[in-house]
């Protein structure tokens, strides 16, 4: 049985501004081309997701202004099967995104402090349901606790192995570059029953009790790595619903994110199209 999944945090208008190469201090350049686009990870997340037939649902916040309506308007139109979201009296949330010829990209975050205070308490969570909480806050620990004990599989970014008051999460998802250099991911196994860490063109690795793998990166000619992290998560929770085991899992969010570098997108590509690009039909 393909399991329901919920995904929680921000969605934004990302500004992304295109150069030749990233700015010194004090310097001046023109860029090569400036375009707004839908945002913020757990969105892109759950955009992406929703494309592969998974039934997708997902929990954040708009502000009450023109961006707003905006991002409501994306999310109303998309295959996310609900969408709960909180208005809040301020601006939605915003991100600068910089991306030089080489396709890397540094990203200025203007997220509102709202993120800290959204909450699940109405999302009626079920076995054996997913629950997401991609970009993790300390403020999720009550929600993560009731998704926990309503038996669902839970999954929390990679900064919780760096927050002690997470007890226990099925899996921690996320990118080496959002947990400090001191932190091993192994000494964490007696909180986390797997562990999925990204390292951009090292590729990812898993640790579990029982086993470490490692996922090359697959070298394609990439135009814009923004969304490269939030195809990989999308791959992973698409085999992860599906009930793969990890090896399979880890290989779909390869592939999606290397599908998702040739674009110029923050949203993953559908579905559809990273089938077609790697021929994985016959993997769900």
């Amino acid at each position: 049985m393909v399991k329901r999944v919920w995904v929680q945090g921000p969605i934004a208008i990302d500004t992304v501004v295109y150069l030749e190469k990233f700015p010194t201090p004090g310097s001046f350049m023109n860029s090569i081309k400036t375009i707004e686009r839908t945002g913020g990870t757990s969105a892109n997340v759950a955009l992406g997701l929703c494309t592969t037939g998974v039934e997708t649902n997902f929990v954040g916040y708009l502000g009450n202004d023109d961006n707003g309506k905006k991002l409501r308007e994306v999310l109303n139109k998309s295959q996310i099967n609900s969408s709960i979201i909180t208005e809040i009296d301020g601006p939605t949330s915003h991100a600068l995104i910089l991306v030089d010829e080489k396709a890397e990209r540094t990203i200025i975050s203007m997220t509102t402090p709202y993120l800290r205070e959204l909450r699940m308490d109405n999302v009626p969570f079920a076995t054996p349901d997913i629950v997401a909480f991609i970009l993790w806050r300390e403020e999720f620990l009550g929600d993560l606790q009731r998704a926990e004990e309503s038996g669902c599989f839970t999954v929390v970014g990679a900064s919780a192995l760096a927050d002690a008051q997470v007890k226990h999460a099925h899996l921690v998802l996320g990118s080496v570059s959002d947990i400090p250099s001191s932190v091993n991911p192994k000494d964490h196994l007696d909180r986390f029953d797997a562990i999925v860490l990204t390292d951009g063109l090292n590729g990812a690795r898993y640790y579990s009790k029982e086993e470490e793998l490692h996922q090359t990166a697959f070298e394609v000619q990439a135009v814009d790595a923004t969304g490269a992290g939030d195809a990989f998560i999308c791959g992973y929770l698409t085999g992860l619903a599906n009930g793969l085991e990890a090896t399979k899992c880890l290989l779909i969010a390869a592939q999606w994110a290397a599908s998702s570098v040739q674009v110029n997108s923050s949203i993953p590509p559908a579905f559809d199209l990273v089938r077609k690009e790697w021929g994985i039909e016959s993997a769900l």
